[in-house]
């Protein structure tokens, strides 16, 4: 008999972030603040007894590696054999700053726990996803905000348990337009010289966030970030700059790509010109089970 769980969790951007070292993944992770997206990850998970176990992982109908989803899987069935099939289904680019791989840990440690009946908390699933996403270098921050909704301050770092988050409920219509090619959070990661530029601005910016949290000084401290990080290349900066006689925006970190608010049909057709656009909202719900 095939038991099957199904469940959502928001795409994320972060707009300036300071990175936390520590050798146990659920206690390191990132200081920051962002957006949960109203456009995320759907994910159907399918569960049998079986004589060996198996796992078939399919993002957008086609068979992926989809290291995170794997071993989100692998954590959760442990060693019963079982044959586990995972239905993603995303419109959001990877490796572009939206929190793809968080939101398909999440989404899928809760479709997991639905279609097991495991009854594993909430907390648990979710500091769960977040160990896994630190284990595989492809995110430290935003399964912990994409959890909860709105727009998030990033205060400890960490998972449940360890980290603090908090979240504003905030209406905005928002524009996520990918400018350049993937920017692989892993490799960005394992760079010194860029975590030391990440750091040597990024937790000054967050206790300055944390001052005053509004959607305005969420994207002024974001562009400043971009520009003194160097995080952003010549067309990202390019656009950022001509966005604002249009309305706000910022680098999506990390990813050669903007999300703006404003004038979004003023916006649209700047961006139209540089690459693809994609139109959302924010999420204030966070991850459920559908």
């Amino acid at each position: 008999m095939v038991s099957e769980g199904e469940a959502f969790c928001p795409g994320h951007v972060t707009a300036f972030f300071e990175v936390v070292e520590n050798p146990n993944p659920r206690a390191k992770g990132s200081r920051g603040a962002g957006l949960s997206l109203s456009l995320g990850v759907q994910t159907v998970a399918k569960a049998r007894d079986a004589s060996r176990p198996a796992i078939d992982i399919l993002v957008n109908e086609r068979r992926r590696p989809a290291e995170v989803t794997r071993r989100v899987v692998e954590k959760m069935v442990g060693p019963r054999p079982m044959e586990i099939k995972i239905l993603s289904e995303t419109p959001l680019p990877v490796s572009q700053g939206f929190g793809v791989s968080a939101a398909a840990a999440l989404s899928t440690a809760l479709a997991m726990n639905d279609a097991l009946g495991s009854g594993v908390s909430r907390q648990e699933l979710v500091a769960l996803a977040h160990e896994t996403e630190v284990e595989c270098g492809t995110g430290l921050g935003d399964v912990v905000p994409a959890s909860i909704g709105g727009m998030d301050l990033r205060w400890k770092p960490g998972a449940p348990g360890h980290g603090e988050v908090r979240t504003f409920p905030m209406k905005a219509d928002l524009l996520l337009a990918v400018l350049g090619p993937e920017m692989p959070t892993r490799g960005v990661l394992r760079d010194p010289g860029k975590i030391a530029a990440i750091n040597r601005v990024g937790g000054s910016f967050v206790d300055e966030f944390a001052q005053g949290p509004t959607l305005e000084r969420l994207f002024d401290l974001g562009i400043r970030f971009a520009q003194e990080t160097g995080l952003a290349n010549r067309t990202v900066l390019e656009v950022l700059h001509a966005s604002r006689m249009f309305g706000r925006a910022t680098m999506a970190m990390l990813g050669n790509s903007v999300f703006a608010t404003g004038n979004t049909e003023q916006l649209a057709t700047l961006y139209r010109k540089f690459g693809t656009l994609q139109r959302c909202e924010v999420d204030n719900v966070g991850a459920r089970v559908l």
